[in-house]
């Protein structure tokens, strides 16, 4: 059934609401980055000082094509290190998308 009126004032009161959605995303960002780069240099520089390395982007490399399941050493922290970081920065492209389709301040 219509009703008279504008819905320019409407507002739902129930539900989550964007700019809640947006801090948390960016809060969980944040804290995956914040966690993942300490993490991430140090497996590097452990790496980077062990003997036998080729080099830092053939490390990496390497270290990037190992298994996240059932993995171990060095290498295998560094790539968990970095999807975790690259998850993170996902979260906070979220949180910005959000913010701007929303209008969020």
């Amino acid at each position: 059934m219509a009703h008279s009126g504008s819905d320019a004032d409407a507002f739902v009161t129930h539900g989550t609401r964007p700019g809640s959605v947006a801090r948390a995303s960016r809060r969980l960002g944040l804290a995956m980055l914040g966690a993942a780069g300490p993490a991430v240099l140090t497996a590097f520089l452990v790496a980077l000082t062990r003997e036998g390395t080729a080099g830092p982007a053939v490390w990496v490399q390497r270290a990037m094509a190992t298994p996240l399941l059932g993995g171990d050493g060095v290498a295998w922290a560094f790539h968990v290190a970095a999807v975790t970081g690259l998850a993170g920065l996902w979260i906070i492209g979220f949180a910005l998308v959000v913010e701007g389709y929303f209008g969020v301040d």
